[in-house]
């Protein structure tokens, strides 16, 4: 029998944890699981020390008045896998919480510890790497030019792709897709699609939307045929519902359940810098990337922040494939620009799919197993 004790601090740490045991189970039967988890991973059998939701706290301002209960929990959790003695430790995401709870366990050699995912190193703070790799046994990153940031300071440090690539759409169904699409909403065959998608936050709707529906009004007046479709996120809704008011064009706000039949009706896209841009990159749908933030957030960032680039494909593949419209470029009459171009040209259309291919496999895409059966392989070979 393994002792597996397992920590998530928030919603998508529960549902990658969730998937973590259940693949653990598969590949190791005699198995028992502890740690702090929310709903998910206690279905697959997980008993957590105390409720996950005491954890799920945002920003310095929120996390003053629960300090002194999270210093507490930070000190049980140790204490109580101290106790435990686990076979593993695996902790997930959650860094300000559990880094501090492997730094009280760094002489208590019982267990193996793991950490998944990697903390963003290459983009800020790589100092941090040097402190991890002093915590763990065993670090899981989700991208291909992650694992040499830690294996210098002689940490092992495994890929096992990026977990949006490991549900990378069935491309078989995209003809077929496409027109029961343009059946639904009576769409013709050379009406062009540019999906807009301007943030999972209102703060990010209210700078991003804007500029997504100046340019689209824009470019109409010279494309008579285009059209749009806003798949929805439940926290902005009402907010996209009443800006798209504004749109001159034809447009249809999508619902989870068609979001992957929409994807593969789109022809275009416009889409606020984020993860959800690779869902398009997997779909081959060209995409242009924008974002804008207030100037002293923007003049922070760039002093803390070492990146070239805002968008992965373009991250991984060092060049600019995916058009960026960042802070000032950020801009309705810069972006119809650009997308005009980008409609006018098959040729760059078609690069960009291509590059957005090879960036694509280099994440995990193609694969024959998925990030968490490669994740538990790695944590079952320690």
């Amino acid at each position: 029998m393994k002792k597996f004790f397992i920590i998530a601090g928030e919603a998508s740490g529960d549902l990658l944890g969730s998937k973590l045991i259940s693949e653990i189970k598969l590949q190791h039967t005699a198995s028992e699981f502890i740690g702090v988890g929310g709903k998910l991973m206690q279905e697959q059998g997980l008993v957590s020390i105390f409720p996950m939701e005491e954890l799920s706290v945002m920003g310095f301002l929120e996390v003053l008045p629960h300090l002194s209960k999270l210093l507490r929990r930070i000190n049980q959790t140790a204490e109580i896998i101290v106790k435990e003695k686990p076979d593993f430790v695996i902790s997930i995401d959650s860094p300000d919480f559990n880094f501090r709870v492997m730094k009280k366990l760094q002489n208590f050699n019982s267990a193996k510890k793991i950490h998944l995912i990697a903390p963003s190193v290459w983009a800020y703070r790589a100092g941090r790497a040097q402190k991890i790799s002093k915590l763990y046994d065993l670090l899981l990153c989700v991208l291909p030019f992650e694992p040499a940031y830690f294996e210098k300071h002689g940490l092992k440090t495994v890929f096992i792709g990026h977990p949006l690539i490991s549900n990378a759409p069935d491309f078989t169904k995209k003809e077929a897709e496409n027109l029961k699409f343009r059946q639904k909403y009576l769409l013709k065959k050379d009406d062009i699609i540019i999906a807009l998608t301007p943030g999972s936050r209102e703060s990010e709707v209210q700078k991003i939307f804007p500029e997504f529906i100046g340019a689209v009004n824009l470019l109409a007046e010279k494309k008579p045929n285009l059209k749009v479709i806003i798949p929805l996120v439940e926290k902005t809704r009402e907010l996209v519902y009443e800006m798209a008011k504004t749109l001159k064009v034809e447009y249809f706000p999508i619902e989870q359940e068609e979001k992957e039949m929409a994807l593969f009706a789109s022809d275009f896209a416009l889409a606020k810098s984020g993860t959800n841009t690779l869902e398009f990159s997997l779909h081959s749908v060209p995409i242009i990337v924008a974002y804008k933030i207030n100037c002293l957030t923007h003049f922070l960032f760039k002093m803390m922040v070492r990146i070239k680039f805002a968008n992965l494909i373009n991250l991984i593949m060092h060049e600019e494939i995916i058009p960026e419209m960042l802070q000032k470029n950020c801009d309705a009459k810069k972006i119809s620009i650009v997308l005009k171009n980008l409609i006018s040209d098959k040729k760059s259309c078609a690069r960009q799919i291509e590059k957005s291919k090879i960036a694509l496999k280099l994440m995990g895409f193609g694969s024959h197993e998925n990030h968490i059966q490669k994740a538990v392989k790695a944590i079952l070979a320690l």
